[in-house]
């Protein structure tokens, strides 16, 4: 069986065949014999009349146990040399490079990095700021212009807003971001996960279709809980809801606890825990004004004419919402909400008056004690301690924001027709969900 040699692994024996003159014997260097025009020792042929034998120790046959590995030219030896050298400077130098970047990081002085950070939001802020000024206008002569008029040319009023500035817009973004995250698959499904609950809770209410199929039930069922709010066929008299077998008698309060407390629903007044706007070390409950169906007052006193198309589609609304609980004669009916709704318009005031913007104006930190008197047709003691589950002192001290607001709409209250107050109340719960915007459509 011939034997096989890789040229480059013989490249110096090949040499030193070219030149034989440079040897004195047949011996070559790696130890073979040179036989020219013979045959190979331990007969071994190579078929061009030149052959090769092996002069070490072993003897060599086709049995592959009995072969050497060829050996590697100088050639070969000094490039992989050179590629390890090569690959070892490259981690010294990686190394050095790494320890040098740590030693800096530790060394470096907190405030560097926090200056730095500071820098790195002065230019985002000053980006912001080119982006949105008016460089054609002359800042001595429009200021506002100058510096809003390139946000305000990029955006307009959107149709379903009568205002529009950058806090909506911000508010808007953060929407879309938490929207995102609410819609991401649940990680976390154990009984007391926060996040399971929330997701749950937001896609119960983006469900379109179990809205439609659920319809008006729900908010009939609130409604009957607490007496109902038609008192068709009420009996007649004081005396007449305590007779044996008469319908539960309507409860203004506890219907008013349920929007309030258990659905998170502003009627009347907006119920809040915010921190003390002149003792920031403490939270306090705040009552402010809150009501209206509408977007803005305005709307409901006729000002113009999209003023009157408005309402008179929102009056359209009510019939059909009247219709959905079961009323009758739903348009007298209407035009008793319109009135009422037209009345706290006129007691609220709008949120673009001067007097709004200065908290200073606004804020009257009074006991509940004092609430009761300036608001004696609600039971306020009684409310604030189921909605937070706790035990109030009459001397518990809250914030009011619209002391003549409140004092007013306690008067209202008093002298508008219990099945007015439900039905008021009834349709701030329902206009907050999704039913209500299918129903429009």
């Amino acid at each position: 069986m011939e034997k096989t040699y890789s040229l480059t692994a013989h490249y110096d024996e090949f040499q030193e065949i070219k030149y034989g003159g440079r040897y004195s014997s047949d011996i070559l260097s790696n130890g073979m014999t040179l036989h020219l025009g013979g045959s190979l020792d331990r007969h071994m042929s190579r078929g061009r009349g030149g052959t090769w034998s092996n002069g070490r120790n072993k003897d060599v046959s086709g049995n592959s146990s009995n072969r050497g590995l060829p050996r590697w030219s100088r050639r070969e030896i000094c490039l992989l040399s050179a590629l390890v050298f090569a690959a070892g400077m490259c981690v010294i130098l990686g190394s050095m490079l790494a320890l040098k970047y740590i030693s800096l990081d530790a060394q470096q002085d907190p405030l560097c990095r926090q200056d730095c950070q500071s820098k790195r939001s002065l230019l985002r802020a000053a980006r912001f700021v080119q982006a949105n000024i008016d460089p054609t206008i002359q800042p001595c002569q429009d200021f506002y212009s100058f510096a809003c008029g390139g946000w305000l040319r990029r955006h307009g009023i959107p149709e379903d807003k009568l205002s529009y500035g950058i806090i909506t817009a911000i508010g808007e973004h953060n929407e879309e971001k938490l929207q995102r995250l609410l819609l991401e698959p649940i990680q976390r499904r154990g009984p007391d996960s926060a996040e399971r609950k929330v997701k749950e809770f937001y896609r119960s209410c983006i469900s379109i279709e179990e809205i439609d199929k659920l319809g008006s039930e729900p908010m009939i069922e609130v409604l009957s809980s607490c007496g109902g709010w038609d008192l068709v066929g009420a009996p007649p008299g004081a005396a007449g809801w305590e007779r044996e077998g008469a319908p539960q008698r309507p409860d203004f309060n506890e219907l008013l606890y349920r929007t309030q407390g258990v659905y998170s629903t502003a009627v009347f007044f907006s119920l809040t825990v915010n921190v003390d706007d002149k003792n920031s070390s403490r939270n306090a409950i705040r009552i402010d004004q809150e009501g209206l169906t509408l977007p803005e007052r305005s709307l409901y006193l006729g000002q113009d004419e999209d003023s009157v198309k408005i309402l008179a589609a929102y009056k359209a609304l009510m019939e059909r919402l009247l219709s959905m609980l079961g009323a009758h004669n739903a348009t007298q009916k209407s035009k008793e909400i319109i009135q009422l709704e037209t009345q706290l318009a006129n007691i609220t005031m709008s949120e673009y008056d001067d007097q709004r913007k200065d908290i200073s104006t606004m804020y009257n930190r009074i006991t509940l004690r004092q609430l009761q008197r300036i608001a004696p047709s609600l039971h306020w003691k009684r409310l604030l301690d189921r909605i937070f589950h706790d035990n109030f002192s009459e001397d518990e001290e809250i914030v009011v924001l619209a002391t003549d607001y409140i004092q007013k709409v306690s008067d209202i209250i008093k002298n508008t027709s219990k099945r007015c107050l439900f039905f008021r109340v009834a349709l701030e719960s329902y206009s907050s969900s999704s039913a209500l915007v299918r129903n429009i459509s």
